[in-house]
Order: structure tokens, then sequence, then C-alpha cells
């Protein structure tokens, strides 16, 4: 991150290269898990919901 002083306002920019080798290393990692995680939730809740409207 640097400060860019512009009149009487600093202008601060992020150098977002570490936060992207960051979420590569650590989260990417879990992503298919969450992936997974999540389809199995949206079977489960449409089924739910088949049920519900058969049910009615």
């Amino acid at each position: 991150m640097f400060v860019e002083p512009l009149g009487r306002k600093r202008v601060n920019h992020l150098d977002a290269v570490p936060i992207q080798q960051i979420h590569q290393h650590w989260v990417a990692h879990h992503e298919p898990n969450w992936a997974a995680a999540l389809v199995g939730l949206k079977l489960t809740v449409e089924s739910a919901g088949q049920e519900d409207e058969d049910v009615g």
C-alpha cells in the first residue's frame, strides 16, 4: 500500500497481488469443499421444497 498526497487529501492505493497470493495459498485450498457443501445444501433445500409442494 502506498499513500499519494493530493492537496489536503491522502489517496491510499492497495497492491492486490499480496492479497491474491494469500487467497491462493489459504482460501483456494478449501474452495472445492465449500462448493460441494453449497451444492449439497442447495439440493437438500430444493428437495424439501418439492416435498412441501407434493403434500400441499
